[in-house]
């Protein structure tokens, strides 16, 4: 017997209506068995999240934007200023450092 006849055979199995039957009935039991220790506890990826927005609109984000905004004036003191560009920076900074407390504002109840 050669594996492509063996392959063959195994593509007739589970192309049976018994089998998916089965395979039905053995997912359904496992999701019905599932307790509730099985959820976890994000508190680690929550903490991780918190740690980049701090990371973003704390110290290293306003030196980021002061640099961002230091580079525009450079660029308007040299005549070479492209206005989109600028408008793009200031309302990313406006849009970075609002969205926080956008946010929380919302959430807050």
């Amino acid at each position: 017997m050669t594996i492509f006849e063996k392959l063959k055979s195994y593509t007739v199995l589970l192309t049976d209506k018994r089998m998916m039957r089965f395979a039905v009935m053995v997912t359904g039991l496992f999701l019905l068995s599932v307790h509730p220790s099985a959820a976890q506890d994000f508190s680690g990826v929550t903490t991780f999240l918190e740690a980049i927005v701090e990371a973003i609109t704390g110290p290293i984000g306003i030196a980021v934007a002061a640099l961002a905004v230091i580079a525009i004036g450079f660029t308007f003191m040299t005549g070479r200023m492209d206005w989109t560009f600028a408008v793009a920076v200031i309302i990313g900074i406006a849009i970075v450092f609002g969205g926080a407390s956008f946010v929380q504002g919302l959430s807050a109840s």
